[in-house]
Order: structure tokens, then C-alpha cells, then sequence
């Protein structure tokens, strides 16, 4: 399933995957050998490949390591990875999803994922007593011709560069991080600034008591839209994640189920139904369907 190669300076590392498998755990060591990195192209084209988990003891990622792994989801690694090759993550479209293990060597793991992922990605980093998710909004590069001057400008659109420069050499700088939200609000954030604000809220590393307020009021403020949008669109991971905070007060709660059973949103409704009877008791309402 993997075959293996040997550097002077880097050790045992993975040269190339030939299985099928949707989700990988590599181990710290395969028939005795340490694995100390991937090798490049080792796993490039597997586009069955969803997850893929890499041990604490791997240093580099080679260059096209995962290239055009085009159904990736979910990285796992440690901040041990200090080396990511040019093109590590190209074409890997779908990546949402990120877990980082501090062991307090340095960011540049996430900084290179980052910087070849354009789409919103979700990131866990667990330091030694605590762990912290951030939201990273998607950013693009356009192009923009000027024509009397015979050139064309590449401009960027999105927050999502914004928010990647808050990652620093050995960690994260959640000050800069929290104060982009409301700049972001008025680029193009939207859609990520829920997820933002329940991330931070819910683990609150490094969170300061204005940024705290700030993503309260803007969750408690847009509650009704939100939930109306996400039961119309039948998205209830989100709707689940969102009623996980326990912010929608009694009168919120009423509204958005009227909205529900008037959209005839059935599943929406039930969730919002469950928890209104979770949260304030039974409702006497009846309801005509």
C-alpha cells in the first residue's frame, strides 16, 4: 500500500499510496520505519481520498504531494510539518476542514494549507490545555484588464486573504483575527460570519471582552434570519450548530417556527419545535398543516 524512500537528512518518508481507501491514519512507524515525511506526488490523483490523517513524527510534505486529491475534506497534523512543497494542495477544491496538534514548534503547516485553499475552511488547533476553532472565509484572484495602458491587474476578492495574514510564525494572532469582523461584515463575510461568531463564542481562546460582545450582538441580532435561511435551504448541520449556543430567546424561537410551518420547512420545523419544548416548556399553540 505504501512504499517508501530515504534521505540523508530527512529519514523514512511515504514516496507513493496505491490503495483505494476514503479516509488514511498514517502511523508514527510502518514495518519499523519511522515515517518522518510524504514524499512528492506520493498521493496525488487519489481522488477517493476524503481524510487523511499524518502522525506527530512527520516533518515535511513534499511538492504535489495531495495534487488534484480533489475530494479532500479533512487534514489532521501536527505543527511539526515545517516544510509544505509548491503545490502540495493544488486542486484539492474541497477541503474544509483542518486539525492542528500544537506542540509549540510553529504555524507554518497551517500558513501553507492556507495558502494554496481559496475556500472557507474550518480549523481546530489544539494547544496542550486548550483548543480554539477559526473560521477562514474563501478569497479569489480576478483579473482586470486596463486596457488604454495594455495590462491587466490581478485584484483579490473576498476577506479570506485578510484573515489568513493573522496567521503569524509560531501561532495565530487572534487579536487581528477578532477585529477583522466587522470589516469583514461589509466585504463579503456574510456567510461565514455566524460560523466565526459561534466558533470564537464556543471556544473562546484568546477572546477578548470586546470581540466577545461584538460576535454576541451580531449572532443576536440576525438569530431569526439566520435560522429562517438555514430551515428554507434544509440545512441543519448549521441550524444544529447554531441552536448549540442556546442564544434564541422564546419570542425568536415562535417566530422562526411560524416561519417554518408557514414554508412548510417539516424537518426545520421539528428541530426548532424540539427545542422549543428543550428550552421553555411545551407550547399550547395548535398548529394547522
Amino acid at each position: 500500500m505504501f512504499k517508501f524512500g530515504h534521505g540523508q537528512t530527512s529519514g523514512t518518508f511515504v514516496t507513493e499510496y496505491s490503495g483505494n481507501s476514503e479516509k488514511i491514519t498514517i502511523d508514527e512507524q510502518i514495518d519499523g520505519q519511522k515515517i518522518e515525511g510524504i514524499g512528492s506526488f506520493a498521493f496525488s490523483e487519489h481522488r477517493e481520498l476524503t481524510e487523511i490523517t499524518l502522525p506527530d513524527t512527520i516533518g515535511f510534505i513534499g511538492a504535489h504531494a495531495f495534487y488534484n486529491c480533489r475530494n479532500l475534506k479533512k487534514i489532521s497534523l501536527s505543527d511539526r510539518v515545517t516544510d509544505i512543497g509548491d503545490g502540495a494542495f493544488k486542486n484539492c477544491y474541497n477541503i474544509s476542514e483542518i486539525c492542528i496538534k500544537m506542540t509549540g514548534s510553529s504555524m507554518k503547516c497551517l500558513k501553507g494549507i492556507l495558502s494554496e485553499v481559496n475556500n472557507e475552511v474550518a480549523v481546530t488547533i489544539q494547544y496542550t490545555e486548550n483548543t480554539a476553532v477559526l473560521v477562514f472565509p474563501y478569497y479569489l484572484y480576478n483579473y482586470e484588464e486596463n486596457t488604454p495602458a495594455r495590462i491587466v491587474n490581478q485584484i483579490t476578492e473576498g476577506s479570506g486573504i485578510q484573515y489568513r495574514e493573522c496567521i503569524e510564525g509560531d501561532d495565530v494572532n487572534y487579536v487581528q483575527y477578532d477585529r477583522l469582523f466587522e470589516a469583514g461584515l461589509h466585504i463579503d463575510v456574510m456567510d461565514s460570519a455566524w460560523k466565526i461568531a459561534c466558533c470564537r463564542l464556543k471556544y473562546p481562546y484568546k477572546l477578548g471582552a470586546e470581540a466577545k460582545e461584538r460576535y454576541t450582538k451580531f449572532i443576536s441580532e440576525n438569530m431569526r434570519a439566520l435560522i429562517n435561511n438555514m430551515t428554507r435551504g434544509e440545512d441543519y448541520g448549521a441550524l444544529n450548530m447554531l441552536l448549540s449556543m442556546e442564544m434564541l430567546d422564546r419570542d425568536d424561537c415562535a417566530a422562526c417556527i411560524d416561519t417554518a410551518r408557514e414554508e412548510s420547512c417539516m424537518e426545520g420545523l421539528g428541530i426548532l419545535l424540539a427545542y422549543q419544548k428543550a428550552h421553555f416548556g411545551t407550547s399550547h399553540r395548535k398548529f394547522e398543516f
